[in-house]
């Protein structure tokens, strides 16, 4: 009875050392490669199939995709997920897609900026459920114009950052909206980032200005605030995020301090992030009221 234990012991440990090691054979085999094509497009995707005249891509935008090998100016591995873009001959952009630092959505918390800055040519649309949207686009590598629309009114915003080390960069910038009902509101602002573009907190000064009419009356508005925000990326496609804010005068709602904690997740199949979060409306006594915020970003 022993001589049998012994090599069905023998048998079982060889067969999950078999298993385990063919598990990570197959987990190694897929391959996530960006490719730059001749025009400056950057292509992202698993690879599939390289017969040396052909390069077999499967991406999450565009399914199967095979590229003839000499339209190919190189191969780099990427992260699963990175996106591809770009357009020209602009090699420095197409380097932009595989940067290991490079998020999706830096420029910015839920509402809150950050002093990270879109590159030249890249932009973003977002949409959240509490009515506030925007468009934001890179028209050089430091400077970013935009559109908005809130329930406050619709108007202009911009931002011009700069570096001042590796990891530190410095913004200023602000919103002006003309209010539906007449009136509007100015919102500049000044901040310092410190860190990368998944891993960053910013500290920020801003001032909330202008006239807020509703159709009956007319009121000034005058609250400087400062906030705090930062984000720790915790999965390949997934952000903690938290946004926080102290008015020294608060005008839409009663209350001096309004902080959120949430996530942004980005969905490859839809091509776009998603954010989840509670806003924290904090009274005097303590007490918190949460409003829900869900957003959606689509890159571009």
């Amino acid at each position: 009875m022993l001589n049998l234990i012994v090599p069905l012991n023998r048998f079982v440990l060889l067969l999950s050392l078999s298993l385990v090691v063919g598990s990570a054979w197959a987990q190694g085999g897929e391959r996530y490669v960006c490719l730059t094509l001749e025009s400056g497009v950057v292509r992202c995707g698993y690879l599939t199939a390289d017969d040396g005249r052909e390069v077999t891509l499967e991406t999450p935008d565009m399914g199967k995709l095979i590229v003839p090998k000499v339209n190919v100016i190189r191969m780099v591995d990427a992260p699963a997920g990175t996106r591809g873009g770009g357009s020209g001959t602009d090699i420095e952009l197409s380097d932009r897609m595989v940067q290991d630092d490079r998020a999706l959505q830096a420029t910015r918390y839920f509402f809150a900026p950050s002093a990270h800055s879109l590159r030249q040519g890249e932009g973003y649309a977002s949409l959240c459920i509490l009515g506030i949207g925007n468009v934001s686009y890179g028209l050089t590598d430091h400077f970013i114009g935009g559109l908005s629309a809130s329930p406050l009114g619709a108007g202009l915003t911009m931002k011009a950052s700069t570096r001042l080390s590796d990891k530190v960069q410095i913004s200023a910038g602000g919103l002006a909206q003309i209010g539906w009902a007449g009136g509007g509101v100015v919102f500049p602002f000044v901040n310092v980032t410190k860190g990368d573009e998944n891993n960053h907190f910013t500290v920020a000064a801003g001032y909330l200005g202008g006239t807020n009419e509703n159709g009956f009356d007319s009121e000034e508005i005058n609250s400087p605030m400062l906030n705090f925000s930062g984000c720790v990326q915790v999965a390949d496609n997934s952000w903690f995020m938290t946004e926080n804010y102290y008015f020294f005068n608060p005008e839409f709602f009663p209350v001096n301090v309004v902080g959120s904690l949430g996530l942004r997740v980005w969905r490859p199949t839809k091509q776009r992030l998603q954010e989840y979060a509670f806003m924290m409306f904090v009274e005097e006594d303590g007490s918190a009221i949460p409003v829900p915020w869900i957003s959606y970003t689509w890159p571009f």
